[in-house]
């Protein structure tokens, strides 16, 4: 029988459906893949003899659970590549963690440790094997954690940051170097940060051990985005000095609503490409967050109580006011001193459910308590959101950085369906037909990654948000062959890949319109 993901995802197939697929999708202009993070997957991290990271600090103090040995991606990393290979995906995020290959012993802060050898072997070995598995090695540098021997407030002094400008520049040097010497080809996607515009807010939201204030957000903004000018820099010093060719460097955000949380740290390190002098930084940004505000407030306004909004609206203005783009000032420095103008070489985003909750709509829960599998799934949220990213692009590539659906399973546990009744097949669907839409208006989208692979330990909450294509038993520790449901969502995936890939327009709707189990029947 049809399975129809909803009637919107219909429409816009309808009305978009003439869409040069075997273009746009060409694995040569377009990759699809799959993500993950060090602390969440690899396992071992903050045991007795394991590396120490700022999340061992809150497994110490009781806010999160102990990661322990996670999904075994450290050492069992073939199975994974291996899984989203024959999903054809071409594609594959993966994170260097700095506490792996500079790790100590000591809890307290003290100057950089010795680099660990056999660390750098390994993830080595993990990036030539995703290479010879035809898949393109996306590499996150700083995925919120760093090591605590580097001061857990990382980033409200200088030393932290200057810290991080280093090893992040040095390690894409050894790794590249040891991968050059076997003969492989080697890393040349970076993101430098996973979602910046949250590490700031840890320190809003009292997740470090500082008093909770929006004082905070700019000191560690403008610390973040200064020294990302700084690393990228480096890293195109690094690949012109080895004679490797360009990089290509960024960042992915998580979205959050604000346009000075979302939008407007792209937009300062855009300014020197726009030709902005830096007398007038204030004017210049005015215009962009105008665009901004007025395309989330009316998306905003559609979907939230008149209660909803008017909380919505003043943490609007709260967080303008803490974060006034004349205020980065050592990003500013940075910027206008830096020997190149460009400073981005795409624009990637990750949308979960930046509203919140107080939805107009019946059921939705409030977003006090708010869990994992109660974030809201809408595809015009998603679109909404690409758009506004992209307003005003005209040179760089966007890509759906990270999104999933999520559901609730105890260790040992059944799956509990989501409260909502979505899918990830729906899920999948939906959202990709309106990545579909926004190409077919004018979106230069290049990428799509679905966060994750495989169920993993998802930080504060640990292993009982399931967000995997497929299941992780931790019980016997080994990668089921279907999501917890027993639903064949890796196959889903791969299964609508292949039809964008074909250029077939009835493959394409065929695959989007009816449901896995009666194509597979």
């Amino acid at each position: 029988m049809p399975a129809l993901p909803t009637t919107r995802t219909l429409v816009c197939m309808n009305l978009y459906l003439d869409l040069d697929f075997a273009e746009s999708f060409d694995p040569a202009n377009f990759f699809f893949g799959v993500a993950n993070a060090p602390y969440l997957c690899e396992g071992g991290y903050n045991t007795s003899d394991g590396p120490k990271n700022s999340y061992g600090y809150f497994e110490a103090q009781g806010k999160v659970p102990p990661s322990g040995e996670t999904t075994r991606y450290w050492e069992e990393y073939g199975q994974h590549i291996a899984l989203a290979s024959r999903m054809g995906l071409t594609a594959f995020r993966m994170g260097v963690e700095w506490a792996r290959v500079q790790p100590s012993p000591s809890l307290e802060p003290h100057d950089p440790p010795e680099w660990d050898i056999a660390a750098l072997d390994r993830y080595a070995d993990i990036v030539a094997m995703v290479i010879e598995h035809g898949m393109q090695p996306i590499i996150t540098l700083h995925h919120f954690t760093h090591p605590l021997w580097a001061g857990l407030n990382l980033w409200l002094e200088d030393r932290g940051p200057d810290m991080l400008v280093d090893y992040e520049i040095k390690v894409v040097d050894e790794i590249n170097a040891r991968l050059i010497s076997r003969g492989s080809d080697y890393m040349r996607h970076f993101l430098v940060y996973n979602e910046p515009n949250q590490i700031a807010l840890f320190y809003h939201f009292g997740l470090f051990p500082l008093p909770v204030g929006m004082e905070y957000l700019l000191p560690v903004f403008d610390n973040m985005l200064s020294r990302y000018v700084k690393i990228y820099d480096g890293l195109y010093d690094l690949f012109e000095s080895r004679g490797w060719g360009i990089p290509h460097v960024g960042y992915t955000l998580g979205s959050q609503a604000p346009y000075e949380l979302d939008r407007q740290m792209s937009d300062i390190l855009r300014l020197r490409k726009w030709g902005v002098p830096r007398e007038g930084v204030a004017s210049a940004m005015s215009g962009h967050r105008d665009a901004w505000v007025t395309r989330i407030n009316d998306l905003a306004h559609s979907q939230l109580t008149d209660a909803g909004f008017d909380r919505y609206s003043a943490r609007i203005e709260r967080v303008a006011g803490a974060l006034p783009p004349a205020g980065f000032t050592k990003t500013l420095d940075a910027l206008y001193a830096s020997p190149r103008e460009k400073k981005l070489d795409y624009l990637s985003f990750n949308v979960y459910d930046p509203l919140g909750g107080d939805r107009r709509e019946p059921g939705d829960k409030n977003a006090n308590g708010i869990q994992w599998d109660d974030f809201v799934m809408d595809g015009e949220v998603y679109r909404t959101y690409t758009l506004a990213t992209n307003e005003g692009n005209t040179d760089l590539p966007v890509y759906m950085g990270e999104n999933s659906c999520a559901n609730l399973q105890n260790m040992g546990g059944k799956p509990k369906p989501r409260p909502d009744g979505w899918t990830r097949e729906r899920y999948l669907k939906t959202y990709m037909m309106e990545m579909i839409r926004c190409m077919k208006e004018g979106v230069p989208i290049k990428g799509y990654l679905y966060w994750s692979l495989v169920d993993d330990f998802e930080w504060q909450a640990g292993s009982p948000p399931r967000l995997g294509l497929y299941n992780y038993d931790y019980i016997n520790h080994r990668i089921n062959n279907t999501d917890g449901f027993g639903e064949p969502s890796g196959e889903i995936y791969a299964e609508l890949v292949a039809a964008l890939r074909s250029g077939q327009k009835s493959e394409v709707r065929e695959a989007f319109v009816y449901s896995h189990a009666s194509r597979a029947g």
